[in-house]
C-alpha cells in the first residue's frame, strides 16, 4: 500500500553541515529575524537578506518620531491657514518666523529620512 504524500512545492533537499559556533550564529540570526533556522538559511541562500526585527524600544522610538512629525505638520498647516499679518503678529519678527518655518520643514524632512532608515 502506497501513501499519497502532498508536497509543499519545495521537494529537493540540500544537506549542509556547520560547525557548532556557525550553527549557533545562524540560530541567533534566525531568531532575530523571527524565522526558523531552515527558513532563514533558505532566504539567505537565495539572496533575500532576511531583516532583523525591531526591538520594542526601537518600535517605540519610531512611533514617537511619527507622532512628533505629525505634530509638526499640524503646526505647519495651522500656520499655513493664517494670513501673513496674523503670522507676523504671532511671531513678532519676520526673520524669526521665516527661520522657524524653515526649521520645522527641515525637521519634518529629517524625521521622514529617519523613518525610512527603520524600514530598511
Amino acid at each position: 500500500m502506497t501513501k499519497n504524500i502532498e508536497r509543499k512545492g519545495r521537494n529537493p533537499r540540500i544537506t549542509v553541515c556547520y560547525a557548532p559556533n556557525e550553527n549557533e550564529k545562524i540560530v541567533k540570526l534566525a531568531a532575530a529575524c523571527g524565522l526558523k533556522k531552515s527558513q532563514y538559511i533558505h532566504d539567505a541562500s537565495l539572496g533575500q537578506e532576511p531583516k532583523v526585527m525591531m526591538s520594542d524600544k526601537e518600535a517605540d522610538a519610531l512611533m514617537s518620531l511619527k507622532a512628533a512629525r505629525g505634530e509638526l505638520i499640524l503646526i505647519k498647516n495651522a500656520l499655513h491657514g493664517t494670513t501673513q499679518e496674523q503670522r507676523k503678529k504671532n511671531f513678532r519678527n519676520a526673520q524669526f518666523m521665516k527661520q522657524w518655518i524653515e526649521g520645522v520643514n527641515s525637521l519634518i524632512r529629517r524625521l521622514v529620512e529617519i523613518e525610512g532608515m527603520f524600514k530598511r
